[in-house]
């Protein structure tokens, strides 16, 4: 919401506001947002949005950009992120992608020392293999508890299985970003995916998600600007596929096609903007 890599000068700031506080009032407690969102904006918004909002009953996440993760750096980060957002704290931080150039060793000192001045609950990974969050842990007390991924029907990388049990083996929640792949399916999955919605007498995205959401120690992160897309993701709970509906589409979607696990965040640096 807001723009790219800079805030859209033509983004419906009003409209997006709306839309989260509208995303509340449907039960919808958790907001994601990283500074690298339209240089920050994204994160006004959500500050915007969730100012007279009961703090004790919203979940934020932020994410630190991949070009700020030297020790320093992280630290300004977290406390940019904080002011745009207004808060005194974050629910959960995660490092948005790994940087090789960087030691994982001092990320993850300045994502300790985060927690221990209290400005973060909880510690969390983006776009990180097994491996990663391994070596990452090694320099860490705190433990890891969430990574976020690329993940759907249309995302599902060659190390899927190794990573979903992976994290569900170290008690490492998997985010799912993306679960609706932008609605791009191809047209043999469109046609599944309407015929299953027909049997379900759900919308056709609706079911995409309920196989996000089906998945072992899986949630998805799901933008919803438009109300129309709020009610019909809404609509992706409280059910579940059939046994051999879900293997269905696993066989019409089949693994090792796409990456999604694992796929590098944007490292590239955005425009500067000025605060």
């Amino acid at each position: 919401m807001g723009g790219r890599d800079l805030p859209d000068p033509d983004n419906d700031d009003e409209r997006d506001i709306a839309a989260i506080r509208a995303a509340f009032d449907a039960g919808i407690t958790h907001i994601d947002t990283a500074e690298i969102y339209a240089a920050g904006h994204t994160e006004e918004l959500v500050g915007e949005a969730i100012a007279d909002l009961p703090r004790e009953k919203l979940f934020i996440t932020s994410k630190v950009a991949t070009y700020h993760l030297r020790y320093d750096q992280v630290l300004a980060a977290a406390e940019g992120s904080l002011k745009r957002l207004g808060l005194k704290y974050l629910d959960l931080y995660l490092i948005h992608g790994p940087d090789p150039e960087v030691p994982l060793k001092e990320t993850m000192r300045a994502m300790a020392k985060l927690r221990e001045q209290g400005l973060i609950r909880n510690i969390g990974v983006s776009n990180f293999i097994p491996e990663l969050i391994a070596e990452a842990q090694k320099f860490c007390s705190y433990r890891i508890v969430n990574n976020q991924i690329n993940y759907s029907l249309e995302a599902r990388g060659h190390d899927e299985v190794g990573t979903l049990e992976y994290c569900a083996k170290n008690q490492i929640l998997v985010m799912a970003y993306r679960p609706l792949a932008k609605g791009v399916f191809s047209v043999e999955g469109q046609q599944m995916l309407q015929k299953l919605g027909q049997k379900y007498q759900k919308p056709p995205l609706a079911v995409a998600l309920n196989w996000v959401l089906g998945k072992p120690n899986v949630v998805a992160l799901v933008k919803t600007s438009n109300p129309q897309h709020l009610r019909e993701n809404l609509v992706a709970l409280g059910w579940r596929l059939d046994s051999e509906d879900e293997q269905a589409l696993d066989e019409r979607f089949p693994a090792g096609e796409t990456m999604g696990v694992g796929s590098p965040a944007r490292t590239r640096r955005p425009p500067v903007r000025k605060w």
